[in-house]
């Protein structure tokens, strides 16, 4: 697959890391690696960002909630069947057009619940301690088949807040508060393995730290994680593969076939990968994902914390990750070309991508009615 790249940007990968996260793909003036910002290309890209009508099964379209009264920000979250939590700009709108129709992240609840105290453990620079913010991320509230979901928008990351991992002590909080029966957490994330596409959907209960910068040095640098409890049933997936991800395929490059939800198995390794910056794997195997998990069909930067956060609750919720290939393998002459090319592709694909993971959050969702 190729895409239109500008080779002289800077490549630094924590640079790449951070816009990847800050990164509105519905704002021309913010575009550096697929396209020059403010131009036609840059806006014909935003004109496109609205999903084609997806044909929900009767009685399961999500329904946007509202509360009443109106929650404040210093509000505890409210309990509800599920907690589904994302971490970038674009994820965040994709899955608000997809799950919360009608009702953008710009209307949803800033979540400044236990924020002052927790907002001590985090970095100067991060994300959300940014001018406007001030904030541990945004939220609301769907129904899907008549089950109450919990959305965030987080704006706290292992890969930017500091050594003291305060996404850890969120999660507690999260959980705590809607006490779920089940959490995914969900994004976009770099493909592993030539076999795993653009837009394929990667469904695991099994998650891995591959921390070798900032956490390097901590005792779970290396852990995995399994999800206990009793998983989700997996009957919409068929619906979602055959009928409702394939709308909006046509807006990722052709491919030999659609992307597709992959699910691991009961015994299988982790095939979600966290690491502690931002990296991605190409054909030379250039960061070891593949050497040092073998199965692994997907690398991000934040899901084990949630397998870290579990592992320090008594007892913790089923939990799923729910990763999209927002970028395939990676195959250039060099390493700063690959970077930019990942950027690129995260840019002009990064939200499509999370449609499909959107949808594939819906079927789980669906699925806690026959669990």
């Amino acid at each position: 697959m190729t895409t239109t790249v500008l080779p002289e940007l800077d490549v630094d990968a924590a640079a790449v890391a951070r816009h990847i996260i800050d990164f509105d793909p519905k704002a021309a003036s913010e575009y550096r690696f697929a396209v020059a910002p403010d131009t036609e290309q840059a806006q014909a890209l935003v004109a496109a960002l609205h999903p084609d009508p997806i044909p929900w099964p009767a009685g399961f379209a999500p329904m946007p909630m509202t509360l009443n009264p109106p929650p404040a920000d210093t509000d505890p979250l409210p309990k509800a069947d599920a907690l589904i939590v994302t971490y970038t700009v674009a994820e965040g709108e994709a899955l608000a057009d997809v799950l919360t129709p009608g009702r953008p992240t710009a209307a949803w609840t800033r979540y400044r619940n236990g924020w002052d105290e927790l907002k001590k453990s985090v970095q100067k620079g991060a994300p959300s301690l940014m001018p406007g913010k001030d904030q541990a991320g945004i939220w609301t509230m769907t129904r899907i088949g008549g089950l109450s979901v919990v959305l965030m928008k987080s704006d706290l990351h292992p890969s930017t807040d500091g050594p003291d991992l305060p996404i850890r002590a969120l999660w507690r909080q999260l959980i705590g508060q809607v006490q779920p029966r089940l959490v995914i957490t969900t994004g976009t994330a770099g493909g592993v393995g030539a076999e795993t596409l653009l837009g394929d959907v990667i469904v695991s209960s099994r998650v891995r730290w591959d921390a070798t910068k900032r956490f390097a040095h901590d005792s779970w640098a290396t852990a995995s994680y399994r999800s206990t409890g009793k998983q989700p049933s997996h009957s919409h997936f068929h619906t979602a593969n055959t009928k409702l991800i394939p709308v909006n395929a046509a807006h990722l490059p052709a491919a030999a076939r659609n992307p597709s939800i992959v699910t691991d198995t009961p015994h299988a390794p982790a095939s979600v990968l966290s690491t502690d910056f931002f990296a991605f794997d190409d054909a030379k195997d250039h960061y070891g994902l593949r050497t040092f998990q073998p199965d692994a069909r997907v690398v991000e930067m934040d899901d084990a914390a949630l397998g870290l956060a579990c592992s320090d609750l008594e007892n913790p919720p089923p939990w799923v990750s729910v990763r999209n290939a927002s970028d395939p393998q990676m195959d250039a002459a060099t390493l700063a070309e690959e970077t930019t090319q990942a950027a690129a592709i995260y840019e002009k694909y990064g939200y499509w991508t999370t449609v499909g993971s959107a949808i594939t959050c819906w079927a789980l969702v669906a699925g806690l009615a026959t669990t």
